[in-house]
């Protein structure tokens, strides 16, 4: 029997089709939502933020194939990758686990 489920794992694996990685991409001065699917090639959703000197700061949301290092990194920029679906969102994840963290203690205390 235990023979037989390790046969079947990758079978069950290999019938599963793939998903495309889905990330939100546009190029435009403040924060933007455009959720789409990356090709087959891309691992991350990469964030781009530029501010020239006395200008406003144009955001960039793209697929990307690999991460920029500190050395690719020009002045007055920054950026951001991750590698979940549709991660590179502006809204924080870490805000939502403050929230329900506070919640949690204000229930706990208003007994």
């Amino acid at each position: 029997m235990r023979t037989c489920l390790l046969w079947l794992l990758p079978l069950i694996l290999l019938g599963s089709s793939a998903q495309a990685l889905r990330c939100h991409e546009c190029n435009a001065i403040g924060n933007c939502y455009s959720p789409s699917s990356c090709n087959s090639m891309s691992r991350y959703c990469l964030t781009s933020w530029y501010t020239p000197p006395g200008q406003q700061t144009t955001v960039t949301k793209t697929c990307a194939f690999t991460c920029p290092d500190i050395h690719q990194i020009q002045n007055n920029s920054k950026d951001s990758c991750c590698n979940t679906d549709l991660c590179n969102s502006t809204v924080s994840l870490h805000a939502s686990w403050v929230m329900l963290t506070l919640s949690i203690c204000f229930i706990y205390l208003s007994r």
